[in-house]
């Protein structure tokens, strides 16, 4: 993350995971405002600028294979890839 300008910038190759652990929350939680509509457009324009890649997918059947379960929203980008 760079600081410039009394604004913080995130570096591109994590954006994309900051928008799927904002859109997992927004569905494990909804109606409590997570994504703003204005917020939700950054997040899917990060999500296709830096989308999961292959050690993603694999973490995340990792995961899935000692908890049961998974983050849908990584695995739905692994199965289209």
């Amino acid at each position: 993350m760079d600081i410039a300008d009394r604004k913080a910038e995130l570096s591109e190759n994590i954006r994309g995971d900051i928008a799927l652990i904002y859109f997992y929350m927004n569905d494990a939680y909804p109606g409590r405002g997570i994504i703003s509509g204005k917020n939700r457009k950054l997040f899917e324009a990060w999500d296709k600028q830096d989308p999961v890649d292959a050690w993603e997918c694999e973490r995340e059947r990792r995961i899935q294979k000692v908890q049961g379960n998974g983050t849908q929203f990584v695995m739905d980008r692994c199965l289209s890839k």
